[in-house]
């Protein structure tokens, strides 16, 4: 009697094992690395259209690791801008007793950078969430949570480099560190208001609302949150 496999019907011989399942896993990892190396280059070529390319649920994988390379980042931005902070207000006072404060304290980078990995992790799914209510409950839009974090997992490339370079710099001098840190944020802006348009909300005339809403919103819960902890 002959066999068929499961998943994709193909005729089997007796005591074959179909490799079906095993090609599709090595296919959706291949996408994956396409569709990122695709990201990465649209966001400089063509921002606008890739944002709307990869909002979409399909992405969302992708999403959830475009999310973790920010964190990534961010956290090695924190420590950069911890250390070379410390170590330029140090250089200011030329004092013998914060000359010798600066020899004696052990910053635990290690620790800091896990706060900062998972602090920002989790400020991208709070802002993510809040978006999404914001978007759908306030202005009807769409019904799709993983569609609303896919536009801003892709948004987030633009952050990243920004706060890797901005780490970078902040070696060679603090203040022009801070100014590539603040391009870098205001057109991360501008495409979030763009991504906005993606989202099912066909009146243009509420898309500022719902950025504005959604970020005050952010706001309170990270106040209220940072009040709980302190």
């Amino acid at each position: 009697m002959a066999k068929f496999c499961i998943h994709c019907g193909k005729k089997l011989k007796e005591g074959e094992v179909c490799n079906c399942k095993e090609n599709e896993n090595k296919q959706t990892s291949y996408d994956v690395k396409e569709s990122f190396l695709d990201a990465l280059k649209g966001m400089f070529v063509k921002p606008v259209d890739t944002i709307k390319k990869y909002t979409d649920e399909k992405h969302f994988n992708l999403a959830l690791i475009l999310v973790a390379i920010f964190g990534v980042a961010a956290a090695l931005f924190t420590l950069s801008l911890f250390k070379n902070a410390f170590l330029q207000i140090m250089s200011a006072t030329r004092s013998s007793f914060y000359s010798l404060m600066t020899a004696s304290v052990d910053i635990p980078y290690l620790k800091y950078f896990f706060i900062a990995l998972i602090a920002v992790i989790a400020f991208s799914f709070i802002y993510t969430g809040l978006l999404y209510l914001v978007n759908t409950v306030m202005f009807k839009g769409d019904k799709d949570y993983k569609k609303t974090f896919s536009m801003y997992a892709v948004n987030t490339i633009i952050t990243s480099i920004t706060l890797l370079i901005s780490a970078i710099f902040l070696f060679i001098n603090v203040s022009l560190g801070l100014i590539i840190l603040v391009l870098g944020s205001t057109l991360n802006m501008v495409y979030m208001f763009k991504g906005i348009e993606v989202l099912g909300v066909k009146d243009k005339n509420k898309h500022g609302y719902i950025y504005l809403i959604t970020t005050v919103f952010c706001y309170i819960v990270l106040l209220i949150v940072s009040l709980i902890f302190s």
